[in-house]
């Protein structure tokens, strides 16, 4: 059997880094932003400014920092704006007003490869009998840049982390 070429050699070289370059490396260039809870939401009706058969709930985070966000691509990606929706126990949705909590406006810029946080409101006209559930959903869709949109659902209450399986799996 003949010894292949150096030709061959250099082919097929050639074609394995263009094979990780497209099936690999392009996409990690791919917008891939995850979103995390890791503070929990504080609820308060109050008075309507506008409107006397309606009451105003906030929906904010007790930390100013309770939201992150990673982009796991090597572009930066930014967020401009988002939409906001309580869903109720009872399968109802209802829209909202998107606000922040502190200074920390939209846009917010994310590196490469790296994780921000940010603290989120949302404002939502409730009928005057409406009395706050003591477990919730928020439904919020981050808008950006390019048009893309990620959705994520928030509990009332933060998710616990459980230290004992985080250590399990970083042995394994």
């Amino acid at each position: 059997m003949a010894a292949p070429s150096i030709e061959v050699v250099f082919s097929g070289t050639s074609l394995a880094i263009t094979l990780y370059y497209w099936f690999i490396q392009a996409r990690r260039e791919r917008p891939q932003l995850r979103i995390y809870q890791i503070g929990s939401f504080r609820a308060a009706c109050r008075r309507h400014q506008k409107r006397d058969d309606a009451r105003r709930l906030c929906v904010q985070q007790l930390d100013s920092c309770g939201v992150l966000i990673a982009n796991n691509s090597i572009r930066q990606n930014s967020i401009v704006l988002f939409d906001c929706w309580l869903l109720l126990p009872d399968g109802q949705e209802l829209r909202g007003d998107w606000g922040t909590v502190g200074d920390d406006r939209p846009p917010w810029n994310v590196g490469p490869e790296s994780t921000i946080a940010m603290g989120l409101a949302c404002f939502f006209d409730v009928p005057l009998a409406f009395e706050v559930p003591d477990s919730f959903e928020i439904g919020v869709e981050f808008i950006s840049a390019s048009g893309q949109r990620y959705s994520h659902r928030f509990a009332r209450e933060a998710p616990a982390f459980n230290t004992d399986t985080d250590e399990k799996s970083q042995a394994a």
